[in-house]
């Protein structure tokens, strides 16, 4: 489906924009805000979507914001679902909430409760926009317009490998033996991990068919992981660009630490590909009320990638944190961006990543 890759920054029609009804801690309703004052609404429907919901009989909409009606078929959240109490068990310490009484649950069934909103707008966007980064990659460029055989590493943790993606089909790494290990999803609307549609949009921009995708992503692995295992996962592919997207695992790390780690995983590639090029991928937001989150040093750490930039050449960014931070200040409920209810990106989040990603190769 094209509109998966339409710039949420650029386009005047917005497809699939999640909204999620629930409540907050203190019982109010929260949720159903949109990014734009919406002209026209071209559709409400389910995560799945199989069933369209109606103005006035299901929803109404007063300027950006979208509320249910008393009998609604949108679904409602009840708070009860995702935060449960907390009983000292050691394996959801790292989950607990403020008031250290509950915690926030994994919750993978959040894209059943989130409705779709397709709508027309003429307001401007408010946040930051990414922009090309191809002037730091020449290497890249030139291979990618020569139509020459390209080599596409993906080093990363679990949203690299692509979890929570309605249709992703993966092949990525397990942490811990470092094997293979084939991922599927099979669920509608069937979107690709943003691996996939990174991929596949530099292909048809390109016109260029010998793009070879590896994805070396893996679910709970930290940066001073990639630093330890990149000689053993990456050089072996000898790769001509790594996109290198570490962080979410280890988001109380100090940004020099993080830093060393990322410019340890470059120098170990770069010691058998020296014409290697980079793209740093930063995080996305993880859920806030989450005790052990709420003082992250993930900005932190994403200015130190671009102080990686200034350091060394073939080095580009793309600023997917900062995204997600601007989202969540024009607004959006957490819940409506999440497809764990913890720190992984729903579709639409994942869109985002590959949207920004390919801004960053001008396309």
């Amino acid at each position: 489906m094209t509109h998966w890759l339409d710039k949420l920054w650029r386009s005047n029609i917005v497809y699939d924009e999640p909204i999620c009804f629930s409540e907050s801690d203190h019982s109010d309703f929260i949720g159903g805000s949109l990014l734009y004052t919406p002209t026209q609404i071209l559709k409400i429907s389910s995560s799945d979507g199989t069933q369209q919901y109606e103005l006035n009989k299901d929803f109404q909409w007063d300027g950006y914001k979208i509320t249910r009606t008393k009998n609604s078929s949108i679904p409602f959240l009840p708070r009860s679902l995702y935060c449960l109490a907390y009983r000292e068990e050691a394996d959801t310490a790292w989950l607990r909430l403020a008031d250290q009484r509950r915690y926030c649950n994994v919750f993978p069934e959040i894209p059943d409760y989130q409705a779709l909103v397709t709508y027309r707008h003429n307001d401007q966007w408010k946040g930051s926009i990414p922009c090309s980064q191809m002037s730091f990659l020449p290497h890249t460029l030139k291979k990618l317009t020569a139509d020459e055989p390209f080599r596409l590493v993906f080093y990363g943790d679990s949203i690299t490998a692509g979890w929570e993606a309605s249709g992703y089909d993966e092949t990525v790494i397990d942490m811990v033996t470092l094997k293979e290990l084939r991922i599927k999803n099979h669920k509608p609307p069937f979107m690709p991990a943003w691996a996939e549609l990174v991929t596949a949009a530099l292909k048809a921009h390109y016109r260029h068919n010998n793009i070879i995708k590896i994805n070396r992503g893996a679910g709970g692995s930290t940066s001073s992981w990639g630093s330890k295992h990149a000689a053993a996962l990456v050089n072996p592919e000898h790769p001509d660009l790594v996109i290198l997207a570490f962080g979410m695992n280890n988001m109380q790390k100090e940004p020099d630490a993080f830093k060393k780690d990322i410019l340890d995983i470059i120098a170990t590639i770069c010691c058998t590909s020296p014409n290697c090029e980079f793209l740093l991928v930063s995080p996305m937001v993880p859920n806030p009320e989450i005790y052990g989150f709420m003082k992250n040093k993930l900005l932190e750490q994403e200015r130190s990638l671009f102080q990686i930039q200034t350091s060394l050449t073939g080095i580009a960014v793309a600023p997917i944190h900062t995204i997600f931070l601007d989202l969540l200040n024009m607004d959006k409920n957490y819940l409506e961006l999440t497809g764990n209810c913890i720190n992984h990106p729903n579709d639409f989040s994942i869109r985002i990543y590959a949207q920004a990603i390919l801004s960053c190769f001008g396309v």
